[in-house]
């Protein structure tokens, strides 16, 4: 075989035919034959531009059990490897990962008899890819109790935090492997207040999966309620804003009176915002005056903004019962009700809360209310500009065409608030180069818009 292939290129070629081939016995037959088959099998080879791999990675790539069992025990050469590959692990798309090991991939891929191959054939169970993921943190996507638990008997360290702070107890919260997160805590003592570079906890992660399961774990093992960075909630809040009675009521005990009052205005402002589901002013009021009782028995008045504004009828939130009841009737002041207390408790920066005004806006363009719609739109783009939020340029498009629906119902436009987004699309051009053309076509569509605006005025 050696004097067919008269050159190492020749060589290489037939490596890598019968190696992505499968050929098991004409690849052992040509590396025997061969004066040093190390060099071949410590080497990459480039596949594509996405995939630079070794002979073994390769094999497992294909996930030839029989392949990677022979090269294994035939050769001695080095598993650590570092190869350049792209993969779909599981539901995920196509990635490209650096800096991979054969034990990373075949534990990305969840092939449990290469992985236990690799292993006691003395690959690093702790080799980091330059993500700093880790064997044991693709078991614990995969949610393998066993696997992890052969992982960690062979010294994989469970401490090894991906980049971002991302934990392996996180992970396997986010991903919902609750017998995995069982072992974690239970067995290896994993500590359950960890949190992310983004505060996130596994009880905050528990409530965004919406695991009733998870978050009642957590508590019972001593979770906390941490509170949140700037920009971000609470577990608790954030059980409030996805309308989850059921994970309130199980965290409220755990948590002092000003969040669980404040965790009740939350979830009333949440069921008056359709994004979230239905509109259901009854429940919005339900909590809305729950939580006023509680505020009125422990003599626990709202720090309410300094100043009223024109687009919330200049009016401030209610601090009484009586109040409330007053905008019972009154569906308009119920949702102005519901956007006051969302800028309070999640701010004005918050996306959520400049979600909740442009969804509003959206509701009342669509029901013919286009001046109050438009005014919320505008109050939005005020806080991006104040705060230097990037602002999404379909969001920008979406104004313009609606823009064009109002002009083309003959109702007006005023002149200020067609300035206004003239100046944002202006200071998007400059800011967003890469949408550069998307938010010029934009301006143009909206100079169109403006063109035949005063045309019909004037005629």
């Amino acid at each position: 075989m050696a004097t067919e292939c008269q050159s190492m290129n020749e060589i290489d070629s037939f490596l890598l035919s019968t190696v992505n081939k499968g050929d098991v016995t004409s690849v052992q037959t040509l590396l025997s034959s061969i004066a040093n088959p190390v060099a071949y099998l410590n080497r990459v080879y480039k596949e594509s531009e996405e995939n630079i791999c070794s002979l073994l990675m390769i094999a497992c790539l294909n996930e030839y059990e029989e392949m990677v069992s022979m090269l294994l025990h035939s050769f001695k050469f080095d598993l650590e490897v570092l190869n350049i590959v792209e993969i779909s692990v599981k539901d995920q798309n196509l990635k490209v990962y650096e800096n991979v090991t054969a034990l990373w991939a075949a534990a990305a891929l969840n092939n449990v008899k290469i992985i236990k191959l690799l292993v006691e054939h003395g690959a690093h169970v702790n080799h980091t890819i330059k993500t700093n993921s880790t064997p044991l943190r693709c078991v614990c996507f995969h949610g393998d109790v066993n696997m992890a638990r052969y992982l960690i008997e062979h010294g994989a360290d469970v401490n090894i935090r991906k980049e971002h702070n991302d934990t392996n107890l996180i992970l396997s919260v986010f991903r919902e492997h609750m017998e995995l997160v069982h072992y974690l805590v239970d067995e290896l003592g994993c500590d359950v207040n960890e949190y992310d570079d983004e505060n996130r906890s596994p009880l905050y992660l528990a409530v965004e999966r919406g695991s009733f399961e998870l978050v009642e774990f957590f508590l019972n093992r001593g979770a906390r309620n941490f509170p949140p960075l700037c920009g971000q909630l609470s577990p608790l809040m954030l059980a409030a804003d996805k309308r989850r009675n059921d994970l309130v009521n199980a965290i409220i005990p755990y948590c002092s009176l000003s969040e669980r009052i404040e965790a009740e205005e939350l979830l009333g402002s949440a069921f008056a915002c359709r994004e979230y589901g239905i509109c259901e002013l009854e429940k919005s009021f339900e909590h809305f005056s729950r939580a006023l009782e509680l505020r009125e028995t422990y003599h626990l008045p709202k720090t309410l903004r300094k100043s009223t504004h024109e687009i919330f009828n200049h009016r401030q939130e209610c601090q009484t019962i009586d109040q409330l009841e007053e905008l019972k009737s009154n569906s308009d002041n119920l949702y102005i009700e519901a956007l006051l207390i969302r800028e309070r408790l999640l701010g004005p920066t918050n996306v959520k809360y400049r979600h909740s005004l442009l969804h509003r806006g959206a509701t009342l363009a669509n029901t013919t209310q286009y001046q109050q719609g438009i005014a919320l739109w505008m109050y939005q783009l005020e806080l991006h500009r104040q705060h230097a939020i990037p602002i999404y340029s379909k969001q920008l498009r979406y104004f313009v065409k609606t823009f064009a629906f109002i002009v083309h119902k003959c109702s007006p436009i005023s002149t200020r608030n067609l300035c206004q987004i003239i100046i944002v699309i202006m200071e998007e051009l400059n800011r967003n180069t890469k949408e550069f053309d998307y938010n010029l076509y934009t301006l143009l569509f909206l100079i169109t818009i403006i063109i035949q605006v005063y045309i019909f005025f004037l005629f």
